[in-house]
């Protein structure tokens, strides 16, 4: 069996039991709460669980595709990896054996680290917006239906801005604005959130003139 043939084997089990954990959380998570993490907003986590369980689906789908770039394939691992672990904190222990399965799909992903560290450190500015979005999913997981909902849409905005090459510098602004203002306004008690979207609007300007750069 090929390195990218277990990568989409493990992820689309990863991100099938996954889906089952979120349905699970969703409808009975309150009664079992030994078994999915003692949640509140179990029906909010259940939903949140699906949607990063779809998201690691696909990204172990297009992973497999020969033809990606050394940049593309760091993305594919991030999208199977970033939910493997952020959604320890939506379903507990329902979430040990999707994460181990989309951890090492993840991992197998990356078929040059080298490559794959030199890649990154010539887009950091993607990167960087990209972790942003993920520590707002990460700040978001046990909170409030409604922070989670703006939370999430606002991680989708800044992860758009981030890797949407031909997009403009006002369509990169406005995602950015998008990815960081709201969020920050529903947790403006909070210096994190503040601290998010000040750093995001720094990096924009730098992330939009690196459009032009080819991927290595």
């Amino acid at each position: 069996m090929t390195r990218r043939r277990l990568a989409t084997r493990l992820g689309l089990s990863g991100a099938a039991l996954g889906m089952v954990a979120g349905l699970v959380q969703a409808l009975a998570g309150y009664g079992i709460p030994e078994w999915t993490g003692n949640k509140l907003a179990t029906g909010a986590l259940g939903l949140l669980t699906l949607a990063l369980s779809a998201l690691a689906g696909l990204a172990a789908l297009r992973q497999r595709d020969p033809d990606l770039s050394v940049l593309s394939r760091a993305l594919c691992a991030l999208g199977l990896i970033a939910p493997g672990l952020l959604c320890l904190t939506t379903v507990g222990r329902l979430w040990y054996v999707p994460a181990i399965l989309l951890t090492t799909a993840g991992l197998l992903t990356i078929e040059n680290w080298r490559a794959t560290a030199a890649a990154l450190r010539q887009d950091w500015t993607r990167v960087l917006l990209t972790v942003l979005g993920l520590c707002q999913l990460l700040m978001v997981a046990s909170g409030p239906v409604l922070l989670m909902v703006v939370g999430a849409l606002s991680a989708v905005a800044l992860a758009t801005a981030a890797w949407r090459r031909s997009a403009s510098r006002r369509t990169v602004y406005s995602l950015v604005a998008l990815g960081t203002i709201p969020f920050a306004a529903l947790g403006w008690t909070a210096v994190v959130p503040i601290l998010l979207a000040v750093i995001a609007a720094s990096v924009a300007p730098h992330n939009s003139g690196a459009l032009t750069n080819s991927e290595s």
